[in-house]
């Protein structure tokens, strides 16, 4: 395979830091050291590698180091902030990545670049949260309504059929460790295909218990997909689509691009690509990440009774922004501002969640606001939480508290939670200040000349050329705005 066609490549830059660059523009200059003596000089998959990752702003370069390759540091800058970082990157299983090297004929050390810029991203964003697959002829052999339950049955114990029983094993392991959604997407009956998972055990089907969202019918696949991102919330950017069939993932190609849909021709391919292309990487294994899709589930339950949960909410001091930091880089669904925000003079806090047994549920939400005046700098919510009254308890714990008086909301096509909520408060608890003065003149920045934290955060709007609208919390009389937020949220405040 040539090199400057490298399919491998082109995924991975296309597909994973393409997207990355759609959340965060900032440019970051790396050095990698330890690598250089083990460049072959006629190796041009390093060269290629670097020369793309530099149109997407990554500015790679790689000094000599030891006789051999152990611990590799990593030391990098993010223009936006001009904070130095640096990360250790130790190769766990050499012939694993020997073999991934054979697999996608990329060079060693091309695969280890991939690998660590890819840990670099990881630790701002996580880029793919759920896996979306067809079931016939994807997961098993055989077509559903044309052969049957027992065909198909059949076909999963034959030898010819070994890898799809591999792609099925490969998947419920990243679902159970990593916390990845899997749904089933199907041009089948609903009842057909909820019949047939039932017949076969987890041997047979091993995802059988794994699967978050079945939708099943005649429907354009593009459709489906937008469906089940709403029931998983996520957005439809997170989601990688699995069909055999090359004319469906066109359609889905077509009317969302945002999608990754991968072309395959066997289950072997298609697992090579997902590792190479680190489509489902990670920055840690985690507890929080194991417990993911069962917490989700607890919520779909709740959410299913169509009742306002009991729940409890922590408030927690976050004295290095270290969790705001992290859940402002996630977050797409539920931000107020994706400008960078200056933590000097702020204050972050993060609200975790448990269930009336005591069971942590985790860190649903952090807000920073500016310490001296009380603005608020920005408010991300985890999708997660939507809809279980968590937006408007940490709307009344804000008025209670005297915190956060005004912030600013940046608008976006996907934080579409944001305007929802904006939409169900405004002129009650919300009030917008644009009625007489545009946000983005100077007359109305110079307003907050007292609060040089949100007037930081202003000009910064004002020069990525945003369109902003800012609000005052609490217009009215806070006993009036307390009964209308209770009525709308049974979540209590833990001490």
């Amino acid at each position: 395979m040539n090199s400057i066609n490298n399919k491998y490549i082109d995924t991975y830059i296309i597909n994973y830091i393409k997207p990355f660059r759609d959340f965060i523009k900032s440019k970051y200059i790396i050095n990698i050291d330890g690598l250089a003596d083990f460049i072959d000089a006629n190796d041009r998959d390093v060269s290629l590698i670097l020369h793309r990752l530099q149109k997407y702003n990554f500015e790679v370069t790689i000094s000599n180091g030891e006789d051999i390759i152990d611990d590799i540091r990593v030391e990098y800058i993010c223009e936006e902030n001009g904070k130095h970082e640096s990360f250790e990157y130790k190769i766990e299983n050499l012939i694993s990545t020997l073999n991934l090297s054979s697999n996608t004929e990329i060079s060693i050390i091309g695969i280890l670049i991939m690998q660590i810029i890819s840990r670099l991203i990881c630790k701002y964003k996580t880029m793919y949260k759920a896996i979306i697959l067809d079931l016939d002829d994807t997961l098993w052999k055989g077509t559903l309504s044309e052969d049957g339950i027992d065909n198909i049955k059949h076909n999963l114990h034959s030898h010819e059929t070994h890898s799809f029983a591999t792609f099925m094993r490969f998947i419920r392991t990243m679902s159970k460790e990593l916390g990845l959604y899997v749904a089933v997407c199907s041009r089948n009956e609903i009842e057909e295909v909820q019949s047939a998972i039932n017949e076969l055990n987890e041997e047979e089907f091993p995802i059988k218990g794994e699967i978050d969202c079945i939708i099943a019918n005649y429907n354009d696949k593009s459709e489906n997909i937008k469906a089940i991102a709403q029931r998983l919330s996520i957005l439809t950017n997170a989601c990688v689509f699995i069909d055999d069939n090359p004319l469906i993932r066109d359609e889905v190609r077509q009317n969302l691009p945002e999608v990754f849909v991968p072309d395959w021709e066997n289950h072997n391919e298609l697992i090579t690509l997902l590792i190479a292309c680190c489509i489902f990487d990670r920055f840690e294994l985690s507890m929080k990440s194991r417990n993911r899709r069962r917490q989700f589930e607890i919520l779909q339950q709740i959410r299913r009774s169509n009742s306002l949960p009991k729940l409890y909410v922590k408030v927690i001091d976050d004295t290095d922004h270290k969790e705001a930091t992290k859940l402002y880089a996630k977050s797409n669904q539920f931000k107020l501002v994706s400008v960078p925000i200056n933590y000097d003079g702020a204050k972050s806090i993060y609200f975790e969640i448990y269930r009336t047994n005591g069971e942590n549920l985790g860190i649903c939400s952090v807000i920073t606001y500016s310490e001296d005046s009380r603005g608020i700098l920005n408010w991300a919510i985890s999708c997660r939480y939507f809809g279980i009254g968590l937006e408007e308890f940490i709307m009344l714990y804000l008025l209670e508290n005297n915190i956060g008086l005004y912030f600013a909301y940046q608008f976006d096509v996907g934080n579409l939670k944001v305007e929802e909520l904006m939409n169900k408060y405004y002129g009650k608890i919300i009030t917008d200040s644009c009625d007489s003065v545009q946000t983005n003149s100077d007359i109305f920045i110079d307003h907050f000349k007292d609060d040089c934290s949100f007037k930081d955060l202003l000009l910064k709007l004002k020069g990525s050329k945003s369109n902003y609208n800012v609000y005052w919390l609490g217009s009215g009389s806070i006993t009036e705005d307390r009964k209308l937020l209770n009525k709308a949220s049974n979540l209590k405040l833990r001490i």
